[in-house]
């Protein structure tokens, strides 16, 4: 009997710490998606929500790493108990005064409810009661394994996947664009009602079958929302048919902005192929160009305030 229940917790013990770990490595693959999430709450500016996002994750995995191991266990143990106890309060609060699909709790693969995510919860927090009185495993290395849970917490999000305000110090600043296909378009007689040669503006070439487009897309919408910015300044040059991006401005909460359809060879033209692109225009004139990771919030704000 007592060999059972030891066996039990050993199950338990690493099972809890592979969900932590699963659930860290399914966010991280869909970091944009967890960063907007939690943007979307519009307590922080998205730079402070993208660190969030990368905190949440790399305590996810640290935590997961020591369950397994058994080092600085009662540590881990409350640690794990916080963290479980401060997700339950915010899916309540989600349960109560939002409407949410999906949580992002196991990120963007795998959706999950958020009153589903609340009971998953609770189920862990019971579970973890069942270990509470384990101890710490001996063995050489401990110092190691510990450095070693650590480092393999803070990589992953912080240096393979860093936050666009820093990725866009170390990169190229600027996107390569086709100037002359721009020009043409901007000539073509489709575009006479679209005036964007007085003001700033920002114009976004993107395709309703790109998952980076639909991304950038949904950013932008944050962005816009959060610091109430004009939707009449932003305009998606847009290659697809209406019912696609019907569904694409649905994902991407972009209903509001102006869309306007072009070819598909127009748009991999102005682009060279690469979505999304986006152009700042100041009175008709291109002065910054941007894709997915240089789209960030200060540069939109700054250019269209």
């Amino acid at each position: 009997m007592k060999d059972f229940r030891s066996i039990m917790k050993l199950i338990i013990r690493i099972g809890i710490g592979l969900f932590f770990i699963v659930s860290a490595i399914l966010k991280l693959l869909s970091l944009d998606q967890f960063e907007l999430y939690i943007y979307s709450f519009n307590l922080f500016n998205l730079t402070l929500c993208a660190l969030a996002a990368r905190v949440i994750i790399a305590c996810e995995l640290f935590v997961g790493i020591l369950l397994i191991i058994k080092v600085k266990y009662k540590m881990a143990w409350w640690f794990t108990l916080l963290m479980l106890i401060g997700f339950s309060l915010l899916l309540t609060y989600v349960i109560v005064f939002r409407d949410d699909t999906n949580c992002h709790c196991m990120g963007e693969l795998v959706k999950m409810k958020p009153s589903v995510s609340l009971i998953k919860n609770l189920v862990c927090i019971a579970l973890l009661f069942c270990i509470r009185n384990e101890e710490d495993y001996q063995f050489r290395g401990k110092t190691a394994a510990l450095v070693g849970a650590i480092l393999a917490a803070i990589v992953p999000p912080f240096a393979l996947f860093p936050i666009d305000d820093v990725y866009s110090l170390f990169s190229k600043s600027e996107l390569d664009y086709n100037e002359t296909s721009f020009n043409a378009l901007m000539a073509d007689s489709i575009m006479q009602n679209v005036r964007i040669d007085d003001g700033n503006y920002i114009v976004g070439i993107v395709s309703t079958g790109c998952p980076y487009c639909k991304t950038s897309c949904l950013k932008m919408s944050e962005i816009v929302n959060y610091n109430h910015l004009d939707t009449s300044k932003i305009i998606y040059f847009v290659w697809g048919d209406s019912l696609s991006l019907r569904d694409f401005q649905a994902e991407s909460k972009t209903e509001a902005f102006n869309y306007i359809f072009i070819t598909g060879i127009q748009a991999i033209r102005i682009s060279n192929g690469h979505f999304p692109t986006y152009l700042y225009l100041k009175d008709g004139e291109v002065v910054k160009t941007a894709d997915l990771r240089l789209l960030t919030e200060k540069t939109i704000v700054n250019h269209l305030n």
